[in-house]
């Protein structure tokens, strides 16, 4: 548990650090597709964690 704890802390920290925000997106340009883009990879990172949890949960109820 205390492994899983220190990997989300990192992965929570990676993720809202203000450098991860300050980036220029050359493919995407700055206009909708870039918005759609992060929209659908923070929607994925979350089904992600979530997916995780409720694996955890199941696991530790058997």
């Amino acid at each position: 548990m205390k492994t899983m704890m220190i990997f989300l802390s990192v992965l929570i920290t990676m993720f809202t650090s203000t450098s991860a925000f300050a980036h220029t997106d050359h493919g995407l340009g700055e206009g909708l597709l870039h918005a759609t883009f992060h929209i659908v990879f923070w929607f994925i990172v979350f089904a992600v964690i979530y997916k995780a949890t409720m694996w955890y949960r199941s696991k530790n109820k058997k």
